[in-house]
């Protein structure tokens, strides 16, 4: 009876301890067509049941791993992009990407995101 119970202890210890939330941490890129980091904003990944949010910096984005639930869970995600800059002299701010890169509709950006941690993701947009 007490080696029946040492077979079925790894299970019990998943079942009490869990399996992690499967949320998926990385990083990634945003770079203009010509190749230039794109200098700033903020990328949503979205799907119907989940929503995330980054920012950009210098072209680069982080996915999460400071807190649980903190990530992507695995799936397929439409992104889209938002930012823009001043204009000097005006009070009027100029776009940072194209017009579709607004909505994940017309983006044209789907993105997958698979269950191994650390996953790295490249994203290239056009300017406006």
């Amino acid at each position: 009876m007490k080696y029946i119970f040492l077979l079925f202890l790894p299970v019990v210890l998943v079942t009490v301890t869990g399996c992690g939330n499967g949320h998926v941490s990385g990083s990634g890129t945003v770079t203009y067509s010509s190749g230039e980091p794109v200098p700033g904003g903020v990328i949503f990944f979205s799907t119907p049941q989940f929503n995330y949010t980054a920012t950009i910096e210098n072209g680069l984005f982080e996915l999460g791993g400071l807190k649980e639930k903190d990530g992507l869970p695995p799936g397929t995600y439409n992104v889209h992009l938002i930012g823009s800059k001043p204009s000097e002299g005006t009070d009027q701010d100029i776009p940072l990407f194209a017009a579709k890169y607004n909505n994940p509709e017309t983006s044209g950006i789907v993105i997958e995101i698979k269950s191994n941690k650390n996953q790295q993701i490249e994203i290239i947009v056009e300017k406006p």
